[in-house]
């Protein structure tokens, strides 16, 4: 099916204090699965209970059938220490997609229990690992709003792990870069950097090591934990961890973007997403 434009909702507001520190702009993007049908988008809304909160909206462009509901475990994006870098996937089918967070606190805020920002946090007690900002990494969902299945980084991280995590304000790392996004630019989503996903959107593949600050502040710990990295994949259908990468080619996860790399500033700001990235740079995209 022909690809065209969409309306444009990923992106939803921008605030001027953004770009201050380590934080970038925040955003939810939207997804539409491979074959163009089933598509998934978010959008900040007040929720019933007056809190700030993210609407999905499923949508089949076939048949015309629509779903609603709440994403849960997400700040509300738009401010400097509650900013959202989430990204939609949408795999075969349509009847489930999932929501990972990759560099921001879920809204729980940035406090962890026993935990200190400018300092390695070896051995951290259990409330510290089990502290509700760390929650919600990939969350999938029924296409009808169900969550099928919520996962945390203690469901991900290794006790010799926690050294890697880190903080900045409002951005939380835990995981290491991948070398060719970094280079010569910034992907236009900080998100991109951290992971790598199936042509098919049905696998997500990251690695836990340290992230470019981590590496500084675990330098004294031995070259093995400096250059120490795990690759994790996850079933994007059901949040499965799977044992190995898959080797069927629209399963086998790629570079999560494509296009050029961007400056900081204006360029990652007015960044237009695709609701198919892997194939699309730079617009969003939809039916017919």
């Amino acid at each position: 099916m022909t690809r065209q434009l969409f309306a444009v909702f990923a992106v939803l507001a921008y605030s001027g204090a953004a770009l201050a520190g380590h934080t970038r702009p925040g955003y939810v993007d939207g997804c539409q699965s491979a074959d163009d049908r089933y598509v998934v988008t978010a959008e900040s809304k007040k929720q019933p209970d007056g809190k700030d909160g993210w609407e999905f909206t499923w949508k089949d462009t076939k048949t015309g059938a629509k779903h609603t509901g709440w994403l849960v475990g997400l700040p509300y994006g738009l401010e400097h220490f509650k900013v959202a870098y989430a990204h939609i996937f949408v795999p075969p089918g349509g009847e489930t997609f999932a929501v990972f967070q990759t560099a921001n606190w879920t809204g729980a805020g940035s406090k962890p229990p026993g935990g200190k920002e400018k300092e390695v946090n070896r051995n951290p007690p259990d409330e510290f690992k089990k502290y509700a900002g760390f929650a919600d990494r990939i969350v999938v969902y029924k296409k009808t709003g169900e969550v099928v299945k919520r996962i945390a980084m203690n469901d991900i991280l290794k006790p010799n792990e926690w050294v890697y995590v880190n903080w900045v304000q409002g951005n939380l790392y835990w995981l290491s870069e991948y070398s060719d996004v970094m280079k010569g630019g910034e992907p236009p989503r900080c998100g991109y950097r951290y992971f790598r996903v199936s042509p098919d959107y049905s696998v997500l593949e990251f690695t836990v090591g340290p992230n470019s600050d981590a590496v500084h502040k675990v330098k004294d710990l031995g070259a093995d934990v400096v250059n120490y990295r795990r690759p994790v994949f996850v079933s994007l259908t059901d949040g499965a961890l799977l044992d190995k990468k898959p080797t069927e080619t629209d399963k086998t996860p790629v570079r999560p973007f494509v296009g050029d790399l961007v400056k900081r500033g204006d360029d990652m700001k007015n960044y237009v997403p695709s609701l198919d990235p892997v194939r699309v740079a730079g617009k969003v995209v939809s039916e017919k």
